[in-house]
């Protein structure tokens, strides 16, 4: 996703630069790339931590799944 980010800020900027944007909207577009790139931030730290929660608990216990094939 990094390479999309730095394309989306290159574009930006170029936009900026070619006065085809009002200072305003300039801004607030860089504002919600920042956004943006906080979520995908946080969407990564929770994925990491939900791998990580679920590899430590087992989905079963040993005698409720044997019980349940008996």
């Amino acid at each position: 996703m990094s390479e999309y980010r730095a394309e989306d800020v290159q574009r930006l900027q170029h936009l900026q630069h070619s006065g085809a944007l009002k200072a305003e909207d300039a801004e607030w577009i860089a504002d919600v790339l920042h956004r943006f790139k906080e979520t995908e931030a946080q969407n990564k730290r929770l994925r990491e931590a939900l791998l990580k929660a679920n590899g430590r608990k087992p989905t079963m216990s040993t005698k409720l799944r044997d019980a349940l094939y008996e």
